[in-house]
């Protein structure tokens, strides 16, 4: 995750990039350990980046009905 300009978006096509090349065989084993480290942090990245996204619809929803 070396690019400070990192969404939602840029993430999940990182994912399905490694988890491609894991399907194919195109990972030597000793890099297997770094794909999954990267790996997490992306699907943790991930994770918050719906949290937050979940938080603001509910945030905005509860506005919408109090009006």
């Amino acid at each position: 995750m070396k690019d400070t300009k990192l969404n939602y978006e840029k993430a999940i096509k990182r994912l399905e990039e490694i988890t491609g090349q894991m399907e194919r065989g195109e990972v030597s084993l000793d890099a297997v350990v770094g794909y999954v480290r990267e790996a997490k942090e992306l699907m943790q990245y991930c994770k918050e980046c719906l949290y937050e996204a979940e938080k603001n619809c509910a945030s905005l929803l509860s506005v919408d009905e109090n009006n």
